[in-house]
């Protein structure tokens, strides 16, 4: 079972702020989220642990890592978020948003071809955990990439459809 969890909230969150690669850290409410979700995955058994290594991601973690001491956290930036370039930081809109997923490179950014071809290759990493329990802890953007990678589909002949992942959200796979 593969576990997917997305970092407690942000101010850039709270305010719309597009954060990308940002390093940025939890609010308060998104530390009492990462301790929420915590007690939720107490019980649960993990073989191994892997999180971005933005700070949001590792607080997350660590909330996490509280109650299981014996895993070791493992840092991977291929589960870092999609780098939105020079809009990170800046207001987000929807008109800019959508531009941006038309041109990213316009601004520096990645595209979802480039986004694909590195969440391929952590979920290609992971295939040697089959069987085992997996707990990941990432970024919304990212998140919609390694869902859409399990359901089997390709950027090049699939469209990622675009759905909000909340804030310290379980969703739970088979892999």
């Amino acid at each position: 079972m593969i576990y997917f969890v997305r970092h407690g909230e942000t101010d850039f969150n709270l305010f719309s702020v597009t954060q990308g690669q940002l390093d940025t850290s939890l609010n308060k409410t998104g530390l009492k989220q990462a301790q929420k979700v915590a007690k939720d995955l107490k019980d649960c058994h993990f073989d191994i642990i892997i999180s971005s290594p933005l700070t949001r991601t590792v607080q997350t973690a660590e909330a996490i890592m509280a109650y299981h001491p014996n895993n070791q956290l493992i840092l991977d930036k291929r589960i870092m978020e999609v780098s939105k370039g020079i809009l990170e930081g800046t207001k987000n809109t929807k008109d800019i948003y959508d531009d941006f997923f038309k041109d990213p490179h316009k601004y520096n950014g990645e595209s979802e071809e480039d986004v694909f071809k590195r969440v391929s290759s952590f979920l290609k990493d992971l295939e040697q955990y089959k069987g085992k329990d997996v707990l990941v802890i990432s970024h919304g953007g990212v998140l919609k990439y390694l869902k859409f990678c399990l359901a089997g589909k390709d950027i090049k002949r699939d469209k990622l459809e675009i759905l909000d992942i909340e804030n310290c959200k379980i969703e739970e796979f088979e892999f």
